[in-house]
């Protein structure tokens, strides 16, 4: 399952960091390492001496054909036109590029020059996905679900005709790991672990039935990095040994040379980074794809997050203003950047943001309580006692707030020392 989750969160660019928080005291002072990361715990150093298949690849040159030559390696993978692998990266670049419907209309025109193959049900999953990502939150829930019974639908129908079938039990997997992924988020575990099961799956028939394509890589590297991260850091999960050297490497090889997953890869990669603490990776990793595709809303949130860890809090609201520039009407983006401002001291602008956040009408109570919680460290720095009291309570309401409850505790025995007053 971790396998499977790592894969297709990456293939949306879902990032995990997202629902998660940076620590600090209830009054907004930092109280632990400003490099937060997934686990929250700091992983061992990296094995000096690595055992990797990491093999360097180095494009050869174009020559005349029409069209790169990763279309070429793609289709011989997948037994495909090279033409078609080009139509799907096109589509895909509009994609990161956010313009989802171009992409949409881009992928119906696929479709109809290689019938069956059922591509366009499964972009269309990926734009109500994405729409959702850059807000972390389930907005178009009912479109998407719509969306995902359409796209199994017709790849059923295509994998009943021989032809194709290593291509379209990728896209089957992709389908259900993104219902796996989907469901989880909504905390249900179990039915999202039978999702899992049934992508894993497919994932094997295509390992089976097209063994060179290599965008497949990614899931073993994610799966050999995060599962060595997690049980390095379990006392109850059986011993896997230290992989993430490897992983770390099958990443690099589809960042590298993948026909669909490059991007991706490279944000898989800035999440690993992130967890080893290695920041300046992490932002080599973010910018990259940055040049690439500036206005991709995911990765900027990266990007403007990874500034915050490494304390660089004008690039940090720099990447932030970025998003708003391309959506003004962006939720999450008003979230951390209140949080950069607030560490940067600039409280008024902090309030401001972090205000205009709670204002939208739809929110996950998670998030409405989170932004409390940072309302409440902004009052308590200006000493507005009252207010920043009557925050944390309502952070507390929400979701029983742990910070929030150690917040109010504290401010509780300072009243009684008469230290402050609300």
């Amino acid at each position: 399952m971790i396998r499977l989750i790592s894969l297709y969160g990456l293939l949306l660019c879902a990032p995990s960091f997202a629902a998660d928080d940076t620590p600090a005291d209830g009054e907004g002072n930092l109280t632990e390492d400003d490099q937060e990361r997934v686990t929250g715990k700091k992983p061992p150093p990296l094995p000096d001496s690595p055992q990797s298949a990491h093999q360097e690849y180095v494009e050869p040159e174009e020559g005349d054909r029409p069209y790169p030559n990763s279309c070429y390696r793609g289709a011989a993978a997948l037994d495909l036109d090279p033409q078609y692998i080009y139509e799907v990266q096109k589509g895909l670049e509009m994609m990161f590029l956010r313009d989802y419907e171009g992409a949409r209309e881009h992928f119906i025109k696929v479709d109809k020059s290689w019938p069956e193959t059922g591509v366009s049900g499964v972009a269309d999953i990926l734009v109500w996905q994405a729409l959702m990502l850059e807000n972390f939150d389930f907005r178009f829930d009912d479109q998407y679900w719509v969306a995902s019974k359409s796209a199994r639908a017709g790849l059923e129908v295509a994998l009943k005709n021989p032809g194709n079938d290593g291509w379209e039990n990728f896209l089957m997997a992709g389908v259900v790991g993104i219902e796996a992924i989907h469901t989880m988020r909504q905390t249900k575990y179990l039915s999202a672990l039978q999702l899992a099961f049934n992508a894993m799956d497919h994932i094997q028939k295509v390992r089976e039935l097209v063994p060179d394509y290599i965008d497949v890589q990614l899931a073993d590297g994610m799966y050999n990095y995060w599962r060595t991260v997690i049980t390095l850091n379990s006392k109850v999960l059986p011993d896997f040994g230290d992989h993430r050297v490897e992983g770390l490497e099958q990443m690099k090889d589809v960042e590298r040379s993948g026909i669909f997953l490059s991007a991706p890869s490279t944000l898989s990669l800035a999440f690993s980074w992130l967890e080893e603490g290695k920041l300046k990776e992490a932002s080599n990793s973010c910018q990259r794809n940055r040049r690439l595709y500036p206005k991709n809303i995911i990765n900027n949130l990266v990007t403007g997050t990874t500034y915050i860890y490494m304390r660089r809090y004008s690039s940090a609201i720099g990447a932030f203003d970025a998003i708003l520039a391309e959506d003004p009407k962006n939720k999450r983006v008003r979230y951390w950047k209140g949080v950069a401002l607030l560490r940067n001291g600039k409280l008024p602008e902090a309030e401001s943001e972090f205000n205009k956040y709670i204002a939208f009408d739809y929110m996950e109570d998670y998030q409405r309580s989170n932004a409390h919680y940072r309302l409440g460290q902004v009052y308590y720095r200006q000493k507005k006692y009252t207010d920043s009291y009557n925050a944390y309570k309502e952070a507390v309401r929400l979701t029983k707030h742990k910070g929030a409850k150690k917040a109010l505790d504290r401010m509780k025995t300072r009243k009684s020392e008469g230290k402050i007053d609300y």
